[in-house]
């Protein structure tokens, strides 16, 4: 019951709007399905306008619940997918855009748009808070959930996932975006969302998902819906996890310093194996002079920097690193390395040595 709450959403109501303009008409017919993905809807509109000596678009606006704005795409296709948040309103405005001769060689846009609002099922009790991931160097994924109240009765948590349609660009068309749908090419088997694989528990209770076993994409979105069976109504917590995001690298290992020419010190560490591009990592060093410590950001993907080499003073310094700002939005920083100290021991040559 749980999955069949989880993969068809209810919608309580439903309004399907259509005014002519006197020039360009928006399309007769929009429709949102949902093919149980939890939350990448389906919008197809029809039936597909012709006009002689024009091409014909179809100009596309989403609200994202999750951000609190209006996404919008053209488009020469009569059919787009789309993710909201399913415990969300559902809205899609649609227009027509015509541009070429028909039109002077100009570009038209209808002046009104076929507007569908799909209201979620807001019945049942709201358990569930949050759902958070962290992605351990790439290579296996862990999910935690929280909740706002005990779950009533014998009710097991479940949680399901799926992988998010992503859109290719092709090109641009007069500044906007003109975009084709594919589906995730790791998972084209996946015609349906699946069960978590793995769960966590704690005190005889569900608490979260290990994702072993299955191939994530490096790159990609995952749908996560949460819910349990009850005999009362609980209501889904829906996520949209995008991965890249949540990726934390292991800590950096090998680290060394040593002394180098022109009076200064090379700190060097190797990055970590795995899945990680090397080129994704941003380091951040922290550098330890009696007690003060100071934090710098190297971009560089070269897992190297220089430091001044210190007369009197001793200095001990570790390095972590997450993903950069070209590779991802956001990250999770690694643990720190061990710690790796110089210790200056007086002016002359060779009063030095390492303390790991």
């Amino acid at each position: 019951m749980a999955k069949e709450t989880c993969l068809a959403l209810v919608f309580l109501f439903m309004s399907l709007q259509w005014v002519r303009s006197s020039t360009v008409d928006p399309p007769e017919k929009v429709t949102v399905t949902d093919p149980g993905h939890l939350g990448s809807l389906h919008i197809h509109w029809g039936p597909r306008l012709h006009r002689a000596r024009c091409s014909v678009l179809y100009e596309v606006h989403y609200y994202d619940s999750s951000s609190s704005k209006w996404t919008s795409i053209r488009t020469s296709l009569n059919s787009v997918t789309a993710q909201f948040d399913l415990a969300q309103e559902v809205k899609v405005r649609v227009y027509t855009v015509f541009s070429g001769e028909c039109v002077e060689g100009g570009i038209t846009r209808s002046q009104n748009y076929t507007e569908v609002v799909q209201k979620p099922d807001r019945r049942g009790i709201d358990c569930f808070q949050a759902v958070t991931c962290v992605y351990f160097n790439m290579e296996h994924l862990v999910c935690h959930w929280k909740k706002n109240a005990e779950i009533p009765g014998k009710a097991q948590e479940k949680l399901y996932y799926w992988c998010v349609y992503v859109q290719a660009l092709l090109h641009t068309w007069k500044g906007w975006l003109v975009a084709k749908d594919y589906r995730c090419l790791k998972h084209r088997q996946l015609g349906h969302a699946k069960e978590c694989p793995r769960y966590i528990t704690s005190g005889g209770e569900r608490t979260g998902c290990i994702f072993s076993g299955i191939d994530i994409p490096t790159f990609t979105d995952l749908n996560l819906c949460v819910n349990a069976s009850s005999e009362q109504p609980i209501r889904a917590l829906y996520s949209t996890l995008q991965i890249q995001n949540h990726v934390k690298p292991d800590a950096p290992t090998q680290v060394s310093v040593d002394t180098a020419a022109e009076r200064q010190l090379k700190a060097h560490w190797n990055s970590p194996s795995g899945r990680i591009p090397h080129h994704c990592l941003l380091w951040q060093l922290q550098t330890s002079r009696n007690g003060r410590n100071t934090f710098s950001l190297i971009p560089s993907s070269d897992a190297t920097v220089m430091l001044p080499l210190p007369d009197f003073e001793n200095i001990c310094l570790k390095v972590r690193s997450k993903l950069n700002k070209y590779c991802a939005d956001s990250g999770v920083w690694s643990d720190w390395s061990p710690s790796v100290c110089y210790r200056a021991r007086g002016r002359e040559k060779g009063d030095v040595f390492l303390l790991v």
